[in-house]
Protein backbone atom coordinates (compact mmCIF):
# COMPACT_ATOMS: atom_id res chain seq x y z
CA UNK A 1 0.00 0.00 0.00
CA UNK A 2 1.42 3.45 -0.91
CA UNK A 3 2.00 5.90 1.94
CA UNK A 4 1.98 9.68 2.36
CA UNK A 5 3.88 11.22 5.28
CA UNK A 6 2.74 14.57 6.66
CA UNK A 7 4.54 16.87 9.07
CA UNK A 8 2.14 19.10 10.98
CA UNK A 9 4.50 21.83 12.13
CA UNK A 10 3.85 23.87 15.29
CA UNK A 11 0.53 22.09 15.75
CA UNK A 12 0.17 23.39 19.31
CA UNK A 13 0.97 27.05 18.62
CA UNK A 14 -0.60 27.55 15.19
CA UNK A 15 -4.02 26.07 15.83
CA UNK A 16 -6.60 28.85 16.05
CA UNK A 17 -10.13 28.17 14.76
CA UNK A 18 -9.68 24.40 14.72
CA UNK A 19 -6.84 24.33 12.22
CA UNK A 20 -5.87 20.86 13.53
CA UNK A 21 -8.99 19.73 11.70
CA UNK A 22 -7.14 20.31 8.44
CA UNK A 23 -4.76 17.40 8.85
CA UNK A 24 -7.46 15.14 10.28
CA UNK A 25 -9.58 15.82 7.21
CA UNK A 26 -6.62 15.23 4.93
CA UNK A 27 -5.80 11.92 6.62
CA UNK A 28 -9.41 10.77 6.26
CA UNK A 29 -9.43 11.73 2.57
CA UNK A 30 -6.13 9.96 1.88
CA UNK A 31 -7.19 6.76 3.63
CA UNK A 32 -10.42 6.69 1.62
CA UNK A 33 -8.18 6.36 -1.44
CA UNK A 34 -6.55 3.21 0.00
CA UNK A 35 -3.35 5.12 0.76
CA UNK A 36 -1.67 4.89 4.15
CA UNK A 37 -1.20 8.24 5.88
CA UNK A 38 1.25 8.97 8.69
CA UNK A 39 1.09 12.34 10.47
CA UNK A 40 3.90 13.55 12.72
CA UNK A 41 3.14 16.45 15.06
CA UNK A 42 6.24 18.61 15.51
CA UNK A 43 6.80 21.83 17.43
CA UNK A 44 9.46 23.95 19.13
CA UNK A 45 12.28 21.73 20.39
CA UNK A 46 11.58 18.89 17.95
CA UNK A 47 14.03 18.08 15.17
CA UNK A 48 12.47 18.51 11.70
CA UNK A 49 13.90 16.39 8.89
CA UNK A 50 12.63 17.97 5.69
CA UNK A 51 13.70 14.96 3.59
CA UNK A 52 11.38 12.61 5.49
CA UNK A 53 7.97 14.01 4.56
CA UNK A 54 5.77 14.49 1.51
CA UNK A 55 3.73 17.40 2.87
CA UNK A 56 4.32 20.10 5.46
CA UNK A 57 1.41 21.98 7.00
CA UNK A 58 1.36 25.10 9.21
CA UNK A 59 -1.91 26.70 10.28
CA UNK A 60 -3.17 29.91 11.85
CA UNK A 61 -2.00 31.19 15.23
CA UNK A 62 -2.16 34.29 17.41
CA UNK A 63 0.32 37.07 16.67
CA UNK A 64 2.23 36.07 19.83
CA UNK A 65 2.45 32.43 18.74
CA UNK A 66 3.50 33.51 15.27
CA UNK A 67 6.54 35.31 16.69
CA UNK A 68 7.50 32.28 18.81
CA UNK A 69 7.31 30.07 15.74
CA UNK A 70 9.30 32.55 13.66
CA UNK A 71 12.23 32.43 16.08
CA UNK A 72 12.28 28.64 15.99
CA UNK A 73 11.73 28.10 12.27
CA UNK A 74 14.57 30.44 11.26
CA UNK A 75 17.05 27.66 12.03
CA UNK A 76 15.51 25.67 9.15
CA UNK A 77 15.62 28.40 6.51
CA UNK A 78 18.11 26.63 4.26
CA UNK A 79 16.39 23.25 4.71
CA UNK A 80 13.02 24.77 3.81
CA UNK A 81 14.40 26.42 0.68
CA UNK A 82 15.94 23.13 -0.44
CA UNK A 83 12.72 21.23 0.25
CA UNK A 84 10.63 23.74 -1.71
CA UNK A 85 13.02 23.65 -4.66
CA UNK A 86 12.95 19.84 -4.61
CA UNK A 87 9.17 20.03 -5.07
CA UNK A 88 8.11 19.05 -1.56
CA UNK A 89 4.52 20.05 -0.82
CA UNK A 90 3.80 22.85 1.66
CA UNK A 91 0.33 24.04 2.62
CA UNK A 92 0.52 27.24 4.66
CA UNK A 93 -2.74 28.79 5.93
CA UNK A 94 -3.68 31.84 7.97
CA UNK A 95 -0.99 34.17 9.23
CA UNK A 96 1.70 31.51 8.84
CA UNK A 97 2.01 32.80 5.26
CA UNK A 98 3.77 35.82 6.78
CA UNK A 99 6.67 33.72 8.08
CA UNK A 100 8.00 33.03 4.58
CA UNK A 101 8.25 36.66 3.42
CA UNK A 102 11.11 39.11 3.91
CA UNK A 103 9.89 40.91 7.02
CA UNK A 104 6.89 41.72 9.23
CA UNK A 105 6.09 45.17 10.62
CA UNK A 106 4.00 44.62 13.73
CA UNK A 107 1.45 46.93 15.36
CA UNK A 108 4.25 48.55 17.39
CA UNK A 109 5.93 49.45 14.06
CA UNK A 110 8.83 47.12 14.76
CA UNK A 111 10.49 45.60 11.69
CA UNK A 112 10.92 41.87 12.30
CA UNK A 113 13.02 39.85 9.87
CA UNK A 114 11.17 36.79 8.56
CA UNK A 115 12.52 33.76 6.66
CA UNK A 116 13.15 35.84 3.51
CA UNK A 117 12.37 32.93 1.21
CA UNK A 118 9.89 34.88 -0.93
CA UNK A 119 9.93 38.61 -1.81
CA UNK A 120 6.69 39.74 -0.17
CA UNK A 121 6.41 41.52 3.19
CA UNK A 122 3.67 42.02 5.78
CA UNK A 123 2.37 45.02 7.70
CA UNK A 124 0.12 44.44 10.72
CA UNK A 125 -2.64 47.03 10.86
CA UNK A 126 -4.84 48.10 13.76
CA UNK A 127 -7.97 46.91 11.98
CA UNK A 128 -8.87 43.24 11.53
CA UNK A 129 -10.04 41.77 8.23
CA UNK A 130 -12.79 39.24 8.91
CA UNK A 131 -15.07 37.57 6.40
CA UNK A 132 -15.83 34.77 3.98
CA UNK A 133 -14.14 34.55 0.58
CA UNK A 134 -14.51 32.82 -2.75
CA UNK A 135 -11.44 32.56 -4.98
CA UNK A 136 -10.38 30.76 -8.12
CA UNK A 137 -7.08 29.26 -9.18
CA UNK A 138 -5.49 28.05 -12.40
CA UNK A 139 -4.64 24.75 -10.69
CA UNK A 140 -8.20 23.38 -10.75
CA UNK A 141 -11.47 24.42 -12.36
CA UNK A 142 -13.39 24.36 -9.05
CA UNK A 143 -13.68 27.46 -6.87
CA UNK A 144 -11.88 27.89 -3.56
CA UNK A 145 -13.83 28.83 -0.43
CA UNK A 146 -12.82 29.89 3.05
CA UNK A 147 -12.74 32.47 5.81
CA UNK A 148 -10.24 35.14 6.80
CA UNK A 149 -9.50 36.65 10.21
CA UNK A 150 -6.27 38.66 10.11
CA UNK A 151 -4.51 41.94 10.75
CA UNK A 152 -1.77 41.34 8.18
CA UNK A 153 -1.63 43.06 4.80
CA UNK A 154 0.83 41.47 2.38
CA UNK A 155 2.64 43.55 -0.24
CA UNK A 156 4.90 42.41 -3.05
CA UNK A 157 3.08 39.24 -4.09
CA UNK A 158 4.59 38.32 -7.47
CA UNK A 159 3.23 34.75 -7.74
CA UNK A 160 -0.37 34.74 -6.43
CA UNK A 161 -2.12 31.46 -5.69
CA UNK A 162 -5.67 32.76 -6.11
CA UNK A 163 -7.75 35.34 -7.93
CA UNK A 164 -10.49 36.99 -5.86
CA UNK A 165 -14.11 36.43 -6.87
CA UNK A 166 -15.66 37.56 -3.59
CA UNK A 167 -13.85 38.68 -0.44
CA UNK A 168 -10.46 40.21 0.33
CA UNK A 169 -7.14 39.75 -1.44
CA UNK A 170 -3.66 40.03 0.05
CA UNK A 171 -4.30 43.78 0.03
CA UNK A 172 -7.86 45.14 0.50
CA UNK A 173 -9.51 45.70 -2.90
CA UNK A 174 -6.77 43.64 -4.62
CA UNK A 175 -7.71 40.90 -7.07
CA UNK A 176 -4.95 38.47 -6.02
CA UNK A 177 -4.33 36.44 -2.86
CA UNK A 178 -1.88 33.89 -1.53
CA UNK A 179 1.43 32.66 -2.87
CA UNK A 180 2.31 29.84 -5.26
CA UNK A 181 5.78 28.55 -6.08
CA UNK A 182 6.30 24.99 -7.30
CA UNK A 183 4.40 22.94 -4.65
CA UNK A 184 4.39 25.71 -2.03
CA UNK A 185 0.79 26.88 -1.48
CA UNK A 186 0.16 29.70 0.97
CA UNK A 187 -3.05 31.58 1.73
CA UNK A 188 -4.70 33.60 4.48
CA UNK A 189 -7.78 31.42 4.02
CA UNK A 190 -8.93 29.31 6.92
CA UNK A 191 -11.79 26.87 6.73
CA UNK A 192 -10.29 24.60 7.84
CA UNK A 193 -8.96 24.69 4.31
CA UNK A 194 -8.86 20.98 3.42
CA UNK A 195 -12.33 20.37 4.85
CA UNK A 196 -13.86 23.26 2.93
CA UNK A 197 -12.08 22.54 -0.37
CA UNK A 198 -12.26 18.83 -1.23
CA UNK A 199 -11.43 19.44 -4.90
CA UNK A 200 -8.19 21.18 -3.93
CA UNK A 201 -7.44 18.39 -1.46
CA UNK A 202 -7.80 15.88 -4.29
CA UNK A 203 -5.42 17.97 -6.41
CA UNK A 204 -2.75 17.86 -3.67
CA UNK A 205 -3.03 14.12 -3.07
CA UNK A 206 -3.00 13.38 -6.80
CA UNK A 207 0.11 15.53 -7.21
CA UNK A 208 1.94 13.78 -4.38
CA UNK A 209 1.11 10.36 -5.81
CA UNK A 210 2.36 11.50 -9.22
CA UNK A 211 5.68 12.41 -7.61
CA UNK A 212 5.85 8.90 -6.18
CA UNK A 213 5.07 7.37 -9.58
CA UNK A 214 2.03 5.67 -8.06
CA UNK A 215 -1.29 5.18 -9.80
CA UNK A 216 -4.10 7.25 -8.32
CA UNK A 217 -7.80 6.67 -8.84
CA UNK A 218 -10.21 8.86 -6.90
CA UNK A 219 -12.68 6.93 -4.72
CA UNK A 220 -15.60 7.82 -2.47
CA UNK A 221 -15.89 11.46 -3.43
CA UNK A 222 -19.02 12.87 -5.07
CA UNK A 223 -21.43 11.80 -2.32
CA UNK A 224 -19.33 12.75 0.68
CA UNK A 225 -20.50 15.29 3.25
CA UNK A 226 -17.57 17.54 2.29
CA UNK A 227 -18.82 17.84 -1.30
CA UNK A 228 -22.38 18.54 -0.14
CA UNK A 229 -21.18 21.25 2.27
CA UNK A 230 -18.94 22.77 -0.41
CA UNK A 231 -21.83 23.06 -2.88
CA UNK A 232 -24.20 24.50 -0.28
CA UNK A 233 -21.63 27.14 0.65
CA UNK A 234 -21.25 28.27 -2.95
CA UNK A 235 -25.04 28.39 -3.35
CA UNK A 236 -25.17 30.92 -0.52
CA UNK A 237 -22.96 33.23 -2.59
CA UNK A 238 -25.09 32.78 -5.73
CA UNK A 239 -21.88 32.25 -7.72
CA UNK A 240 -22.04 30.08 -10.79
Amino acid sequence: MPKIKIAHLYYDLMNLYGENGNVRALKRFIERQDIKCDIHFLTIGDKIDFDSYDLFYIGMGSEHSEMLVLEDIKQYKDDIKKAINKGKHFLITGNSIELFGTYIINEQKENIKALDIFPYYTIHESIRIVGSSVFKTRLIKDKIIGFQNRIGIIYGIDKPLFKVIDGTGSIPNATKEGYLYKNFYATYLLGPFYIRNPYFTNYIVKNIMKQKNKKYKLKMFNRTTEIKAYKEYLNNFNIN
